[in-house]
């Protein structure tokens, strides 16, 4: 076997997938996705880096994923290793060789997001939520030397807890993503049960139980009003008024609206296997708001080709709503001010960035189901027949008491 080892960046440009150089700077570090290609720099953002070896004249890749500093690692490390074993064979030593087998968290951090970008039923939103996950774990683990899994223990996870304690999330949202790490060490082959004690699990697991923060009619108004174009104004009014999930908003098409010209106007929502699946299999049918009734003939008029009824202008699944979303309300002045995220290191408000967490996609469906709640009074079969709720206790929490139990409460005492 060759014994080379080269660093290369494999990724797409204007011609296809290529692999070519990487680019090197004057530090010594790696300009992050640039390749060269025909004797010059390209900027490829789209790709990955590989090392790539030889078999005799077979070139053998291993791919390392998107992060330079990562890559340019483990192809020091990798040379090392090359020349370490030359030096033995010199001296007439033998080395063991591990195959490469052990990776580092960084890798499983990689491999971990790639799974989950594959997964059909995965949305951009949840490959989000587990990348923010993932980074603030492996900056809590650099930061105290946990380089590979065996060295995760009981206080990784709890730096990881104050971390997010320290971005102000609110313990809801902790309690998530606390949850959500667990899987990711299971997938690093770490069993949660005996790395954190079960004391200290419910502590991190355990939140407050509010009622359902909902989206006021006002506040609807003033996101549609911001809106920069008629089809992002229509969604917002269309997710209030049917509650449908963030995938399947994200697959209406114009083959699932019914009766527009009658007097019972209806959605159909289905599972898209061309498009990806939605949460789960079965169907239901959705009345329609009168109000949405015009907007939605007008949209069919001027769209007799397009299927999806929020893609893009390629009519692919849109996978900027949530964006979209909070760059609305950031322009109709809506962002509450508490929010901090940071950016490029530094720590950035809403108000002065659309990162408010307030507004969210589910929280239209959040007040679609408390609403229709109040208006059926409190028929929670009809309601889960149009939330496609599959069980009755997601349903209860959006119960609000009667006024007839208020007075009781009133007069009782």
């Amino acid at each position: 076997m060759n014994k080379t080892v080269s660093l290369i960046r494999y990724a797409k440009t204007g011609n296809g997938w290529r692999r070519g150089a990487v680019v090197i700077g004057k530090s010594g570090r790696l300009k992050p996705d640039y390749m060269m290609l025909g004797g010059r720099e390209v900027h490829c953002p789209e790709g990955r880096y590989q090392l790539i070896r030889y078999e005799g004249t077979k070139p053998i890749y291993t791919d390392l994923g998107n992060d330079a500093t990562d890559a340019l690692a483990r192809y020091r490390a990798e040379e090392s290793k090359a020349s370490a074993k030359v030096a033995a064979m010199t001296a007439g030593l033998e080395l063991v060789d591990d195959g490469g087998t052990r990776k580092t968290l960084r890798q499983y951090v990689a491999d971990f997001l790639a799974m989950h970008r594959a997964l059909p039923h995965r949305s951009d939103d949840s490959v989000s939520v587990y990348t923010a996950i993932t980074a603030l774990f492996l900056e809590v683990c650099t930061a105290i030397g946990s380089r590979y899994p065996e060295d995760v223990s009981k206080e990784n996870v709890i730096r990881f807890y104050a971390a997010m304690c320290d971005k102000q999330w609110d313990e809801r949202t902790r309690a998530n993503r606390y949850m959500s790490l667990r899987g990711f060490l299971r997938y690093c082959e770490i069993d949660p049960k005996k790395l954190i004690d079960k004391g200290t699990h419910a502590l991190l697991k355990k939140y407050t139980k509010r009622k359902p923060n909902n989206y006021t009619p006002e506040v609807v108004e003033k996101l549609i009003a911001a809106s920069t174009d008629e089809n992002r104004a229509l969604l917002w009014d269309f997710a209030y008024k049917t509650g449908l999930r963030d995938s399947e908003l994200r697959m209406v098409t114009r083959y699932d609206l019914h009766g527009l010209d009658g007097d019972n106007p209806t959605l159909h929502v289905k599972e898209r296997d061309e498009y990806g699946r939605i949460k789960d299999a079965e169907e239901r049918i959705v009345e329609l708001h009168p109000s949405l009734v015009p907007r939605l003939r007008a949209w069919l008029r001027e769209n007799p080709k397009r299927v999806l009824l929020f893609g893009t202008v390629n009519d692919r699944p849109d996978t900027k709503m949530l964006l979209a979303l909070k760059v609305s309300a950031k322009r109709a002045g809506l962002n509450c001010g508490r929010c901090i995220a940071v950016e490029k290191g530094k720590q950035v408000s809403c108000k002065d960035r659309p990162v408010c967490h307030e507004f969210t996609l589910h929280r239209f469906r959040r007040t679609y189901t408390t609403r229709l709640l109040r208006a059926t009074g409190g028929d929670l079969r009809s309601v889960m027949e149009r939330t496609g709720h599959a069980d009755m206790a997601s349903v209860m929490r959006y119960l609000e008491p009667a006024a007839s139990v208020r007075q009781a409460v009133n007069t009782a005492f």
